[in-house]
């Protein structure tokens, strides 16, 4: 995991063949679809932020003989404190699919589910988030609201973590956490026809497309009918937005979790930390890791512009030119991108 203090001012498997594991995973997925325990997602701001429909809470049923013992999930203790006028973002990736297993591309058009490993990723996710409670500087920053994309891993991911977090909550003073519903904010980049390809030829194409969209081609679409640059880059501003707001809609925290996708995380974590996109292309948001932002909702803003690091900087901008990009987002802290030590142990 790679942490950042937070007056850092650049603002901003197991292979499944197993009879006995699809019959557990058909009635885990069964139990979720038909709980009783219904969350009413009430209004919210900002408003349309949420999708509406009912969410279920789920029982858990127990994959794994044998309990976990692996992993540091006390990862997260050594988080700083909230940065003063900020609320905290816990952004995380779900766990691994049959796809992310066998090496093809999912993006927003394909929608697997979390596979035997991603199901104990999550756990080991609500185990990580349910210790922030023994901090003695986690004042606010125990989430007590969840929320993910609209597919289908995302959801999953959510609803795992959140019962393991709630089922070793210590605290029986405060709310458990819970899930609250879908933010298509968060959803994972559409990459087009690349979608389904092999990881490695869709590496080459991404990796030319970030490069693309790096020198100022940010309207250039991924996989020829994918999204482009501009629009990944706009969503993932209103997403910080409408995060922050959400949360500060409990009364007993200053942050909330989220359950999102590796690309899509890698393009905000850039904008939030003003790091090219040709760069970010390399970096690891591994699934069932977590990142932590601080988001401002005081009023204080940053303004991306073609002359922005995201883009190679003002010295490169100037020779390159002005293209028209700009892009106003609330003044953003990078806390630490892809936490993994929870996952220690895991033969993956």
């Amino acid at each position: 995991a790679e942490s950042f203090s937070p007056s850092f001012k650049r603002t901003a498997t197991l292979r499944c063949d197993s009879k006995l594991y699809h019959h557990e995973r058909r009635s885990f997925l069964k139990k979720a679809a038909t709980s009783v325990a219904v969350i009413g997602l009430e209004t919210v701001t900002p408003a349309n932020a949420i999708k509406s429909d009912p969410l279920t809470s789920i029982e858990i049923p127990s994959l794994n003989s044998d309990p976990i013992t692996t992993g540091n999930f006390e990862c997260l203790l050594d988080l700083p404190p909230i940065t003063p006028g900020c609320v905290r973002l816990y952004l995380c990736r779900h766990g691994q699919t049959e796809n992310n297993r066998l090496h093809l591309v999912q993006g927003a058009r394909v929608d697997p589910s979390i596979n035997r490993n991603g199901y104990e990723q999550a756990q080991r996710l609500g185990m990580a988030i349910s210790r922030l409670e023994k901090s003695s500087s986690s004042d606010g920053a125990v989430p007590r609201l969840a929320v993910h994309s609209k597919l289908r891993r995302a959801r999953e991911t959510a609803q795992v973590l959140t019962s393991t977090a709630s089922s070793q909550s210590t605290d029986s003073n405060q709310p458990a956490l819970k899930v609250l519903g879908e933010v298509p904010s968060i959803g994972e980049v559409d990459f087009g026809k690349l979608e389904g390809k092999d990881v490695k030829y869709f590496r080459r194409e991404m990796r030319a497309t970030y490069a693309s969209w790096s020198i100022g081609n940010i309207d250039q679409r991924s996989g020829g009918g994918g999204e482009s640059g501009r629009e990944v880059l706009e969503r993932a501003a209103r997403s910080l937005e409408e995060l922050g707001k959400l949360a500060m809609t409990s009364s007993s925290t200053s942050s909330i979790l989220a359950v999102s996708h590796s690309a899509y995380l890698k393009m905000l974590l850039s904008l939030v930390g003003d790091t090219s996109l040709a760069e970010s292309v390399l970096w690891k948001i591994q699934n069932g890791s977590v990142n932590v932002v601080d988001v401002n909702v005081e009023g204080k803003r940053r303004l991306v512009t073609s002359k922005s690091g995201l883009f190679g900087g003002e010295i490169v901008g100037k020779l390159r030119g002005n293209y028209g990009f700009e892009l106003e987002l609330p003044e953003v802290h990078l806390i630490r991108k892809n936490e993994i030590r929870h996952l220690e142990g895991m033969d993956i």
